[in-house]
């Protein structure tokens, strides 16, 4: 079997552990709840982030244009930081895509421009192959409208893995 750095964008096959599931159906849910009406994205001044206050976990909140270049994080959870080795607080200054590990970065690009071609919610799933090592991933990706005639606009989503010896 032939190992790479370079992400494998593929079903996973292995059993995820209620939890993970669980944790993308939340931020699916939580997100839906915000939403005024079918097909619409919820907008930040009625968007309630109290209920994520006392743990973020492993969700992500990115505010950009267009361009994924441009993008930064406006906060994360601390379970998310130390996946992916990140500080505790977001830096803000710095696109998000140049902060995390290089391994991520074509999925997490390719969730944040999606989200922003599509204008709805993004669900990855797949899995990474590093070393001898298998990460099966999950991910969703969802816009926030900042103010409907602003190009810019925030992404608030989730990402974890496990990983598998090969």
């Amino acid at each position: 079997m032939e190992v790479t750095n370079e992400p494998q964008y593929v079903s996973a096959t292995r059993t995820w552990h209620p939890s993970e599931r669980r944790d993308v159906r939340r931020t699916i849910d939580h997100w839906l709840r915000n939403t005024w009406g079918t097909d619409s994205i919820p907008l930040l001044e009625t968007f309630d982030f109290s209920p994520l206050k006392g743990d973020w976990g492993h969700r992500f909140l990115i505010c950009g244009d267009d361009a994924v270049e441009h993008a930064v994080f406006v906060t994360y959870g601390s379970g998310f930081a130390q996946l992916l080795g990140l500080p505790q607080k977001a830096i803000t200054t710095t696109p998000f895509v140049q902060q995390i590990p290089e391994l991520y970065r074509d999925m997490f690009s390719e969730g944040y421009t999606k989200v922003i071609i599509e204008s709805g919610p993004v669900h990855l799933k797949g899995t990474f192959t590093k070393e001898s090592t298998f990460e099966f991933y999950r991910a969703v990706f969802l816009p926030i409208m900042l103010h409907p005639r602003w190009s810019k606009q925030l992404i608030f989503g989730t990402f974890n893995y496990r990983a598998i010896a090969a």
